[in-house]
């Protein structure tokens, strides 16, 4: 078909690059200890605008207690015991950044406490375990069985309970799963959790301000220890023989692989798109360390780094672990001395360096897809679109609309948009489709094409080369 070769004789493309301001590269403000007294065992910190609590072991007779300091006045002064030497074990505390919530279990059940304002009640008690706390703003999570002889994860009584903290009243978070349901994180009314309604651990989520759960994955192995902030959720998936980090927005619900390699990873957290978490890829057995690195990396970016490293540069193993993160702003617990005789809670504030996303039109390849579209006119244009080797993540890129100009009978655009191109990564490239409708007797038409993308937290959407047209 002689027509078929000759119909275009060029095209002309048009697509402009755009630039989203990001965070590429880590710089540190420096590793700052959070706890004054050492010789201590110390751990499982917390953080929420400044204010960090964290569990000390005192003695066999006391326990552990809850401690308090602030990231703005690192003095011995500051340094707060706030359950004042009480018997039995006070663990795992958490915080808002102004209320501090623990695990109580001085009676022998689990209850959670409160201190607001300095002074400590119980916020939920009775006779069933409580524990595995997560607090935003004034709603935590925690998850309940009344059988307190129970020590099974898998247990079909483990349920994910959110308490108000102004007015005490608990109530299910997703009373209709028949499975055990463990370790809840929330982020304002959103919670996330695992799930064993289907015979392995999924991740769930439901928004407490309405709605009912979603099964966010369905892997055949386990999913297991979420963590949310806004809309994105990060947990840790058993797929392919191996432990894995994901992640997912869930504006799109999209399962992205965060890690992708045989070295054991956990304790997974996230605040805005800063991901922090225990590495064992520097341990001569990576796939079952003994110690761990604690990594990051910026979704926004994809520039990922060792925070804290496993052992120092004299050679000295000192057990970074255990990370959370608010606002850049990272604590973990180590082992400075790396003889076990005293851990301490470190603290290290991020300052990352800006980077923009770069995409391209690189190329425009028309031609007829079948001889039924030559004989519709449908023309198909494969238009590749390419991001800099440098440059930060583009997520959920999509081609919004396109716009031709001709001579002669009118070119108009056949595809119904708008058209997914996916992901494009710092030196990807992928391609998308469009078709057109080209008149017999056209020999050229100049088209213009218009896309989006975003941010991992999405919320930056940039068009170009201009606002799509209406």
């Amino acid at each position: 078909m002689r027509g078929r070769r000759m119909l275009i004789t060029l095209l002309f493309l048009s697509f402009l690059a755009f630039f989203v301001t990001s965070f590429h590269a880590f710089a540190s403000a420096g590793i700052t200890p959070v706890t004054i007294s050492s010789g201590y065992h110390q751990g499982r910190p917390d953080i929420e605008d400044g204010l960090v609590t964290w569990k000390r072991y005192i003695s066999s007779s006391t326990g552990w207690e809850i401690y308090t300091n602030n990231l703005t006045n690192l003095t011995k002064p500051g340094e707060k015991d706030i359950t004042n030497d009480e018997a039995g074990n006070q663990i795992n505390p958490v915080t808002n950044g102004s209320d501090i919530l623990w695990g109580d279990w001085s009676t022998g059940i689990g209850n959670i406490y409160m201190n607001h304002l300095g002074v400590n009640k119980v916020l939920v008690g009775g006779p069933a375990n409580k524990g595995l706390i997560a607090v935003s703003g004034n709603k935590a999570v925690y998850v309940y069985n009344a059988n307190t002889s129970s020590s099974s994860m898998t247990d079909p009584g483990n349920k994910v309970y959110a308490v108000d903290l102004t007015s005490g009243l608990s109530q299910p978070v997703d009373g209709t799963g028949a499975g055990a349901q463990w370790e809840p994180r929330i982020s304002g009314t959103k919670v996330v959790w695992m799930d064993y309604r289907n015979g392995n651990w999924d991740i769930y989520e439901k928004d407490l301000s309405g709605g009912s759960a979603q099964q966010l994955t369905a892997n055949p192995g386990d999913d297991e220890f979420p963590d949310i902030s806004g809309n994105i959720v990060v947990w840790r998936s058993y797929e392919n023989n191996q432990w894995d980090l994901h992640w997912m927005n869930l504006n799109d619900r999209i399962n992205r692989l965060l890690t992708d390699n045989l070295a054991f990873e956990q304790s997974v957290r996230i605040s805005g798109s800063l991901v922090v978490w225990m590495d064992g890829s520097s341990d001569p057995d990576p796939a079952s360390p003994t110690a761990y690195d604690i990594d990051m990396e910026d979704l926004n970016t994809g520039a990922r780094s060792i925070l804290a490293p496993r052992s120092t540069a004299s050679g000295i193993i000192n057990y970074p672990a255990y990370p959370a993160v608010d606002n850049g702003t990272v604590v973990w617990e180590d082992d400075p001395s790396g003889n076990w005789s005293g851990f301490d809670i470190m603290a290290a504030t991020v300052s990352p360096a800006p980077v923009s996303q770069d995409l391209n039109l690189i190329s425009g390849v028309a031609s007829w897809a079948s001889e039924t579209d030559y004989i519709n006119r449908k023309l198909t244009v494969t238009y590749t679109i390419g991001a800099a080797a440098v440059s930060a993540p583009a997520y959920g890129v999509q081609v919004l609309a396109s716009t031709t100009v001709y001579p002669g009978s009118p070119v108009t655009v056949a595809s119904v948009m708008p058209l997914a191109v996916g992901d494009i990564l710092p030196g990807q490239q992928k391609q998308v489709e469009v078709q057109y409708t080209v008149p017999e007797g056209t020999d050229s038409f100049r088209a213009t094409v218009y896309a989006s993308a975003s941010d991992a937290t999405g919320d930056v959407t940039v068009y170009f080369p201009g606002p799509p047209p209406s």
